[in-house]
C-alpha cells in the first residue's frame, strides 16, 4: 500500500521522520546495548593485549592499538554506567542534546569494534606472528577505512538529497517496527556470535569471512552514523525534538535475572566464554582425550546454537519485513 503525501511538504515529513528516530532508535534506550559493547570491547582487549606481549614482546600499554581499544572498553564502561542507575539517566534525560552526541560517539565506537573483530580473522590464529604492519594486515585495514569512509561520505550525501523530497511515512513508521530491536540488542548479540563461529575458520576462509565480515558492517552502521549525527544536531538547536521520557519502577534483581535467561544474547555471552575458556585450557595444560573430546563436543553443540540462532533470526527479519508491507 502506497503512503499519499500529497498534503505534507518535505520539512514537515522530515520532522515527523526525526521525532520518530529520536524517540526509537536514536533514544537515549538505544545505549542499553552498551553491556554488549563493553563486553565485545573487553574481548578485543584480550586479542591487542596477547599481541602487544607475544608478538611485539613489549609492554601493553606501549602499543598504540591497546591503548585505542583500551579507551574504547573505558567508554563502554562509562556508557554502561550511565544507563543503569537513575541519577546518572537522569542527566542524560536532562541534556539529551549531550546525550545524542554520545550516542552518535557510540555508534563509531562500537562499528570500529566490530570491524576489529572481522580484522583479526584475516590475521591468523597465532598471535605469535600477528603484526599490524605486515602487508595483508595493512591491506585490510585499507579496505576497512576505505570501505567505512566512503560509506559515511554516501550515506551523507543521501540524507540531504533525502531531505530535499521528505521521508515518506513508510520510513516513519519503520522506526516504530524497530524499537524493540534496539531495547533487547538481539540482532547485535548474533551478528556477534557469528563471527565468533567465523573465527574458528582457517586458512583462506577465514581470511575472507572476516575480510566480508568487517567490510559489511562498515557499510550497514554507516547509515545509522549518520542518522544519530544529523539527530544531535536537531535535538542542540531545537527542543522541539527532545523526548518526555517516563521513568519506569527500578525492577527486582531476580526479575531482572529471569528475563535475561530468556534471551538469545546471554547464550550467545556464555557460549563465547566457554570457548574463550577451553582454548585456554588446551593452551596451558596437556589435558587427556577424554577431556578434549569432551571439549570438541561442547564446540560443536556451541556452533550449531549460533548457526541455528543465526538462521532464526533471519527468518524473523523476513518474515518482519512480510508484515509490513
Amino acid at each position: 500500500m502506497k503512503v499519499n503525501n500529497k498534503n505534507k511538504s518535505p520539512k514537515e515529513m522530515n520532522k515527523e521522520y526525526f521525532k520518530s528516530f529520536v524517540a526509537t532508535r536514536g533514544s537515549i534506550s538505544s545505549l542499553y546495548i552498551s553491556w554488549a559493547g563493553l563486553v565485545i570491547a573487553l574481548l578485543c582487549l584480550i586479542i591487542t593485549w596477547n599481541i602487544a606481549v607475544w608478538s611485539y614482546q613489549i609492554s601493553p600499554m606501549k602499543s598504540i592499538m591497546n591503548i585505542i581499544i583500551l579507551c574504547i572498553v573505558i567508554f563502554m564502561g562509562l556508557t554502561l554506567f550511565m544507563v543503569s542507575f537513575r541519577v546518572t539517566r537522569r542527566f542524560l534525560v536532562l541534556h539529551q542534546d549531550f546525550a545524542a552526541i554520545w550516542l552518535t560517539i557510540f555508534s563509531i565506537m562500537l562499528t570500529f569494534i566490530l570491524m576489529f573483530l572481522g580484522y583479526t580473522m584475516t590475521q591468523g590464529s597465532n598471535g605469535n606472528e600477528f603484526r599490524y604492519e605486515s602487508k595483508l594486515s595493512l591491506i585490510v585495514l585499507l579496505l576497512f577505512v576505505l570501505t567505512y569512509l566512503s560509506s559515511l561520505f554516501y550515506n551523507f550525501y543521501w540524507l540531504k538529497k533525502q531531505l530535499k523530497i521528505g521521508f515518506s511515512e513508510t520510513r516513519t513508521t519503520a522506526n516504530y517496527f524497530a524499537q524493540s530491536k534496539v531495547y533487547e540488542s538481539k540482532s547485535l548479540w548474533i551478528i556477534f556470535g557469528f563471527s565468533m563461529l567465523g573465527a574458528l575458520f582457517t586458512g583462506n576462509l577465514a581470511r575472507v569471512f572476516g575480510l566480508v565480515f568487517g567490510m559489511f558492517l562498515g557499510t550497514v552502521f554507516s547509515r545509522l552514523t549518520i542518522e544519530l549525527a544529523y539527530s544531535a544536531f536537531l535535538l542542540i538547536t531545537d527542543k522541539e525534538y527532545w523526548v518526555n521520557y517516563i521513568d519506569k519502577p527500578e525492577k527486582p534483581w531476580k526479575e531482572i535475572v529471569k528475563i535475561r535467561l530468556k534471551k538469545t544474547s546471554t547464550y550467545v555471552v556464555l557460549g563465547v566464554l566457554l570457548m574463550i575458556a577451553m582454548v585456554e585450557v588446551e593452551d596451558r595444560y596437556k589435558l587427556p582425550k577424554g577431556l578434549q573430546i569432551t571439549f570438541s563436543y561442547v564446540l560443536m553443540v556451541i556452533l550449531i546454537f549460533y548457526v541455528v540462532a543465526f538462521v532464526i533470526w533471519i527468518i524473523k527479519k523476513v518474515r518482519g519485513k512480510r508484515d509490513r508491507k
